[in-house]
């Protein structure tokens, strides 16, 4: 399982940017318009802003939570996302998000077992949404 840090124990650096923006073009699902010529992002099959932003200030919440009580009494809850990832992706319940997103939540939080890799996962996630709203998807 891959790391969020480097052998000198930072960040790595491609979490903030290069992989990030790589996470961020996985949650958008591009189209042909022929009356544009262009591809463009399909808002229908693309991981929506609103649950992105629900997911992140979900996390955010959470980041307070640490500061208040502690990183070992919030760690259940920042694990119990990925239940509601679960759920919030099943197709049989009309699906809110995509696979892709899912994927990306579960995959993270299962490398979440300290404050400092919970503080990286917030840093990369920050910048996935950077990339993401940059990337013109208009849905809501």
């Amino acid at each position: 399982m891959m790391s969020y840090f480097d052998k000198n124990n930072i960040i790595k650096e491609e979490l903030l940017d290069t992989e990030a923006e790589k996470v961020a073009k996985s949650f958008i699902v591009y189209r042909f318009n022929r009356n544009t010529n262009s591809n463009e992002p399909d808002d229908k099959n693309s991981l929506s802003s609103a649950q992105l932003r629900r997911f992140f200030n979900e996390f955010r919440q959470l980041e307070k939570r640490v500061h208040v009580d502690g990183f070992q009494k919030v760690k259940p809850l920042i694990k119990m996302v990925k239940s509601k990832a679960s759920y919030a992706s099943n197709p049989k319940r009309n699906g809110k998000i995509i696979p892709a997103f899912k994927d990306f939540l579960v995959t993270n939080l299962d490398k979440i077992d300290t404050e400092k890799e919970f503080e990286a996962f917030m840093l990369h996630f920050e910048a996935v949404v950077g990339f993401f709203y940059g990337m013109g998807v208009s849905n809501s």
